[in-house]
């Protein structure tokens, strides 16, 4: 709930003073004064020995202060200018004293400049109040030093308080913004630490479902599809054993959506991560962080990877690119993924052997991790150097239209111990 304005930010009920609304009453209220008192004689009658001392000018008066008061926001300092001109041709020229709708008009002027939120306004504003007043001391010619000062000290009381109290409410307003970003800014910071917590209890609870489940039903899928291929006595035994097979394929995708709900697709720093291969601008994302100038192209639709296939690519892919990172930085790294029809979809990530191995606290665990998943997803793999001095991660997974178990297994391979740039 927002808290209540101050009083002095009110010219009338619901009428804001800093708002156009609020100029337009206060140039009423100016000349619904100014009106009265001049009907009334409540203002310095015109001296019919000046210039411009006649019965009409003192309402021009009027009228032009509250039309110069319409500008003290926008341009504050020409409002004070138009303001102090008003009161010097008043006491010089028309009533020979200083009138008080114009006064009025002046001290508001100063109240609004000062409210301006660029001090180079307020600067230029208090400098023509100062050039303002030493004119009208001049056009006073106060007899005596005495009066003299006692003349410019009540000038300074009369245009300073306007001063002092518009810059007091303007760094009351500064300080009251300043607290209200504060506040906001701890707010958000206790909604990302909630959001933080949130999202690791949802990524246990992902790590934890995982570990259960998934091995033990990829288990039960390689089992039953090495049953399948078996020549079976009864085709209800064969029925049974590919709806067994069948199910638990149907479950371990089921498992993955359920995990990619739970996990929010994001790392521990809180950064989006690649749910799928299909998302190149995570996998963009990814490469950048690691700062890898990767060459990406994802050539397969939606739709053609079951979840299980496609997520086990995208973590190959983040695998080997940040392995690529960690032994070859600054080498370029190209990352391509093409749909091979019937033998499924290839995923191949290369990059130029560095020629000195970049120190690194890597585990050693990213070839078997990534060959892992593909052996998980129904697929085969390799990683390894290839003899034009480069480091090859390639990993095939069935597509999602495939029938039956995946052909071709040519079984993951490694090609010895990881040289100098390898991603391991």
């Amino acid at each position: 709930m927002a808290a209540p304005a101050p009083l002095d930010a009110w010219v009338l009920p619901r009428i804001r003073y800093s708002s156009t609304a609020g100029d337009v009453a206060v140039a009423a209220l100016l000349l619904v004064v100014g009106g009265g008192l001049t009907i009334g004689g409540g203002t310095p009658a015109p001296d019919p020995t000046l210039p411009l001392g006649e019965p009409w000018a003192p309402w021009a008066v009027v009228v032009a202060a509250a039309l110069a008061t319409l500008l003290k926001r926008r341009a504050p300092l020409l409002a004070i200018a138009l303001l102090g001109a008003l009161l010097l041709v008043d006491a010089a020229w028309v009533s020979g004293a200083l009138p008080l709708v114009p006064l009025l008009a002046l001290l508001d002027a100063v109240y609004a400049a000062m409210l301006h939120p660029a001090a180079r306004a307020r600067r230029a504003v208090l400098v023509a109040a100062a050039a303002l007043a030493l004119a009208l001391l001049l056009l006073a010619r106060p007899g005596t030093p005495a009066d003299a000062v006692q003349l410019a000290a009540m000038l300074a009381m009369l245009l300073g308080t306007p001063a002092l109290w518009g810059t007091s409410v303007r760094q009351r307003d500064e300080l009251l913004g300043a607290e209200r970003e504060r506040v906001a800014a701890v707010a958000a910071a206790g909604e990302a630490a909630r959001a933080a917590a949130l999202r690791e209890e949802r990524a246990a609870m992902a790590r934890e479902l995982h570990d259960e489940l998934a091995a033990r039903l990829s288990a039960i899928a390689l089992q039953t599809g090495a049953l399948e291929a078996r020549e079976h006595a009864d085709a209800a035994t064969a029925g049974s054993i590919a709806a067994v097979r069948r199910s638990s394929i149907e479950a371990l995708t089921e498992l993955r959506q359920l995990i990619d709900v739970l996990g929010d697709d994001r790392d521990a720093a809180g950064a989006r991560v690649a749910a799928r291969i299909e998302d190149a601008d995570a996998l963009a994302a990814d490469a950048e962080r690691f700062g890898v100038d990767l060459d990406a192209r994802v050539a397969v639709g939606a739709g053609v990877l079951e979840s299980t296939a496609s997520h086990a690519l995208a973590r190959i892919a983040r695998e080997a690119v940040a392995n690529a990172a960690r032994h070859a930085p600054g080498v370029p790294v190209r990352l391509r993924v093409d749909d091979l029809g019937e033998r499924g979809v290839e995923l191949r990530v290369e990059n130029r052997i560095a020629a000195q191995a970049a120190e690194t606290g890597g585990n050693g665990l990213g070839i078997p991790l990534m060959r892992e998943r593909w052996t998980l997803a129904g697929g085969e793999g390799e990683a390894g150097p290839v003899g034009d001095g480069r480091w090859l991660v390639r990993a095939r997974v069935p597509s999602a239209a495939a029938a039956g178990p995946f052909h071709e297994q040519v079984g993951a391979t490694h090609r010895g111990p990881a040289p100098a740039g390898a991603a391991a």
